[in-house]
């Protein structure tokens, strides 16, 4: 789990770092990097609900964000049969930094693109803390990591 975490922190700074240091577009709103937990009620049930409490770090509309605090609350589609291995999600996020997004997961891992504050696309790698052992069927609470990088 440690070497999950590691590897996807790693990864959301260097996209990020990518996104911060070069000068885009002017359409570009930012980037930035986010941590935190991230909570959904029946994960594998079909159709469920969830939420996630984060902060984020980077630059929105050209002000820097550090360790902002977001919520997000999201639909999540977690089909029984392909579970844990495929999901989607999409939902709204509020704080420093405000909007919508989908993901789509494979594994541990998820694409997500975003509207609002930022529009853009990222990555985010999720590790579960709870329950211990296989998710399906119940709640789930996970540490998640990613970055967002506008485009």
């Amino acid at each position: 789990m440690k070497r999950i975490m590691r590897s996807a922190t790693l990864a959301g700074l260097a996209v990020t770092g990518i996104a911060l240091g070069t000068s885009g577009p002017a359409y570009a709103q930012g980037g930035g990097a986010f941590q935190g937990n991230a909570h959904i009620n029946c994960f594998g049930c079909g159709a469920s609900s969830g939420t996630a409490a984060l902060k984020v770090t980077g630059v929105v509309n050209g002000a820097s964000v550090v360790q902002g605090a977001v919520n997000a609350t999201y639909t999540v589609t977690e089909a029984t049969a392909t579970c844990p291995a495929v999901g989607s999600a999409n939902g709204s996020f509020t704080g420093a930094v405000n909007g919508t997004f989908t993901w789509t997961r494979v594994g541990a891992t998820a694409v997500l693109t975003t509207t609002g504050d930022i529009k853009g696309a990222g990555i985010a790698a999720f590790a579960v803390t709870s329950p211990v052992g296989l998710p399906c069927g119940g709640p789930v609470t996970a540490q998640v990591v990613g970055s967002v990088a506008g485009t």
